[in-house]
């Protein structure tokens, strides 16, 4: 059975759940004597990708967004220039095409019209193979439906347009139980066409190798934030909370990964008076791994996520979490974390005093954590995705189509 990925989620990101799940899916795939997969990527930055054995010495380097960064409106430096940058990504993102996506691009059509595979699976949605596949079966893996559900912080959408590609596909799977709830609820899938296959975690905690001079610059007791902080992902509402609690924890801070500050988030930060207690790193798996196991707490204040990733890795690195009690979060937390109400500043402000006050609370709940990872594994996850394969192609060598009920 061979399997053929494509380019797409490798030539938009340097790290992310979405290119770190097909990595380990693959990685998976590669112990398995009945699988052969192929991917089609020439140009990429993405850090999992390179981390494999197959892919370390060929990928060619795209443009970084930092890159992008320096060369915008280059040679002029004035206050709004990062939320103007911001907003110019929004309208033009920066996933739009350049040569090096059109070589990807390219690469990926030339082996769907080769056909040499059983099974296409993109790695996200850009419906551009449909016109080139033919009767091959192909599967698509959807992670969140944000878009619907939260259309007024996208000013694009990539699934609206794409509905014809869900109901051609032949299985879809979905990241969690929340995400097929809301593709059968939003889309109207047949609830038995969508299989759940749960995300896990990644970091190797025997891997960390950190400078001293990151060490130096983290305050001494901080919480801790990953990722995106725009719209949804609910910022705001968190630096709000911490601007009460930060009254009485005069040594408490915030540190941030993911984009730089925006001048607006600045100007917000100032306005609280809490500006010097948020700090911002851009971080590698290795210092994401030493925040995590440094951090009195990693809090999870967004509205919506397909699955929530960062909770594993924080239950693997002995963190303490704190998550909002909506969408997936609950699948994935158990009963492993403290969770409040995201639009109710009391209700983060009483989880953060039991986290802070409660010595026993924050051991049990690492305690908790570490059971609560067991349940998720890459492992299982690619067993799943191979039963799938195979059913579909079972289904095809008899001509027709079996329901497989829900998994």
């Amino acid at each position: 059975m061979k399997i053929l990925y494509d380019y797409q989620i490798f030539d938009m990101h340097q790290f992310g759940g979405i290119s770190r799940y097909f990595v380990e899916l693959i990685s998976q795939f590669e112990k398995d004597n009945a699988i052969d997969w192929e991917l089609p990527v020439i140009y990429s930055n993405n850090e999992y990708l390179k981390g494999m054995a197959s892919f370390k010495k060929k990928l060619l380097p795209k443009p970084r967004l930092h890159d992008h960064y320096a060369n915008f409106l280059w040679g002029l430096q004035f206050r709004g220039k990062g939320l103007l940058y911001n907003l110019k990504n929004k309208v033009f993102p920066l996933s739009s095409p350049s040569w090096q996506t059109e070589k990807n691009k390219a690469f990926s059509i030339k082996k769907i019209k080769e056909g040499a595979f059983d099974i296409f699976h993109p790695t996200y949605y850009d419906d551009y193979f449909l016109e080139f596949i033919g009767e091959k079966p192909y599967v698509l893996t959807v992670y969140d439906l944000i878009h619907q559900i939260f259309p007024e912080f996208l000013l694009y959408d990539r699934m609206d347009k794409n509905k014809e590609m869900l109901q051609r596909s032949e299985r879809i799977f979905a990241i969690s139980e929340n995400t097929k709830h809301d593709l059968v609820t939003i889309f109207g899938i047949d609830e038995h066409k969508v299989t759940v296959t749960n995300l896990a975690g990644s970091i190797n905690l025997d891997a960390a190798i950190v400078q001293l001079s990151f060490r130096d610059q983290l305050p001494q007791r901080f919480l801790l934030f990953i990722g995106n902080r725009e719209g949804y992902k609910n910022f705001y509402f968190f630096v709000q909370a911490f601007a009460i609690i930060a009254e009485r924890e005069k040594d408490l801070c915030i540190v941030c990964t993911g984009p730089l500050f925006t001048q607006t988030e600045l100007y917000y930060f100032n306005k609280l008076g809490i500006k010097d207690r948020l700090y911002h790193f851009y971080v590698d798996d290795d210092k994401l791994l030493y925040l995590y196991q440094h951090a009195v707490a990693f809090i999870f204040p967004s509205q919506y996520e397909g699955f929530g990733l960062p909770v594993l890795e924080a239950f693997g690195c002995g963190c303490p979490v704190l998550v909002s009690n909506t969408s997936s979060l609950p699948e994935v937390g158990g009963e492993a974390v403290i969770y409040f109400e995201p639009k109710k500043i009391s209700s983060l402000i009483r989880a953060l005093n039991i986290i802070l006050d409660k010595k026993e609370t924050r051991e049990g709940l690492i305690a908790k954590g570490y059971c609560q990872l067991k349940k998720f594994s890459w492992q299982k996850t690619a067993t799943i995705t191979k039963e799938i394969y195979s059913r579909i192609l079972a289904e095809r060598k008899g001509g027709g189509l079996m329901k497989t009920g829900p998994h």
